[in-house]
Parts: C-alpha cells; structure tokens; sequence
C-alpha cells in the first residue's frame, strides 16, 4: 500500500467521523434546550417537529456506519473501528435519554435540577463541538487537533466534578428520597456523564489516527 493510499484512507475515514458527530452533536442540542428549558416558549406544534426531527437523526445515524466494511485490516483500522465502538454508545446514550425525555413529559423541573442539567448537558454539547472541530483540523493536518483533545480532557473532568457536587445537592434537597422524576432526572445526568467520557475517549483515539 503506498503513502498516498494510506492518506486517502486516513481522510476518508476522517471525513465519515467527522459526519456521525455533527448529527449527535445536532441530537445533544435537541437534549440540551429541553433540559435547560430554552424551548418552553415553543408552541406544541413547533416542540414537536423538533422531537420527531431529533429521532430521525437519531434513525438515520445507522446508515452512517456502513463505512466500517470499507476500513483497512491495520493498525488504522483497529483505531478507527475503537472510535466507531465508542460512538455507537454514544449513540445508545442519545437514545435513552430522548427516551427519558419522553418519559418525564412535561414535568415541572425543580430550580437543583435545572441547575445540573445547565451545568453538565451544555458541556457536553460543548465537547460534540470540539470532537467534530478535533476531527476536521486533522483532517487538515495530522499534527493538528492538540488543543481540541486538552479542551475535551478539561470538560470531562469538570464534567465529573460538577456531577459529584450536584448528587451531592439533590440528596440534600431531597432528603434521600428518590421519587419518579428524581429517579429519572439521576439516571439522565449519569447518561451525561457517560457520553462526556465516551467523547474523551474518542479524542484521545482520533489524535493517534
């Protein structure tokens, strides 16, 4: 296999990266602005188009994979299929919290969890933005993308931190009781943080490819 073939493998894989992000980036801003509450002035009708428009990305990422047939039986290929594993839980995280979404309807948020859903969702969103930027300057130029991975390396541990202050809250807001809606809303920023550590793990990947 010659240099030139194995650029070309590099970039295209790349390239097919860089479009599975961009649609669950466009997914965690559907989750984000229903968690935060920045939808609320929505009418039914518009609230609705949105969520039928964030399932159907979430449908239509399976196609997105069909690229994993064409990948190299090297060490390229090895790196790349590890990435692909990562977002496909992504992906399966995306999906249970849309889920849960539904799930909750429209249950009033209290102010402790709106808070934690501000702090750790938006960041989130935040590291989709950066892995996707990551991934196009590398595209670029392979010695690219260095600042990217310490950003998302910095969100997720923030990450992780805000999230052990906020259990830390609602147990005390609480009282230890664990109702639906607390139920739900602990299993959806544990979802949060399992997505943020996926997404660090995909940076760190991507910056050997």
């Amino acid at each position: 296999m010659t240099e030139e073939q194995v650029q070309m493998g590099r970039t295209e894989i790349l390239n097919h990266l860089s479009k599975i992000i961009e649609i669950q980036q466009s997914i965690s801003e559907f989750v984000e602005q229903k968690l935060c509450g920045t939808c609320d002035d929505a009418d039914d009708e518009e609230w609705e188009n949105r969520r039928k428009k964030a399932f159907q990305h979430y449908k239509n990422l399976i196609e997105r994979y069909k690229f994993s047939k064409m990948l190299p039986k090297d060490d390229l290929g090895i790196m790349a299929q590890a990435v692909v594993s990562y977002m496909f839980r992504l992906q399966q995280s995306l999906g249970e919290i849309l889920i849960m979404v539904d799930m909750l309807g429209d249950e009033t948020f209290s102010e402790i969890y709106m808070d934690s859903f501000t702090t750790i969702s938006s960041k989130v969103t935040e590291q989709f933005g950066v892995l996707k930027k990551m991934v196009d300057v590398r595209t670029e130029s392979i010695e690219s993308g260095s600042e990217e991975l310490d950003l998302i390396v910095k969100l997720e541990r923030q990450i992780d931190e805000d999230n052990i202050v906020i259990c830390r809250q609602i147990s005390v807001k609480t009282g230890g009781e664990s109702d639906f809606t607390c139920y739900m809303m602990r299993k959806i920023v544990s979802e949060l943080e399992h997505m943020s550590d996926y997404i660090k793990e995909c940076a760190e990947i991507i910056a050997d490819i």
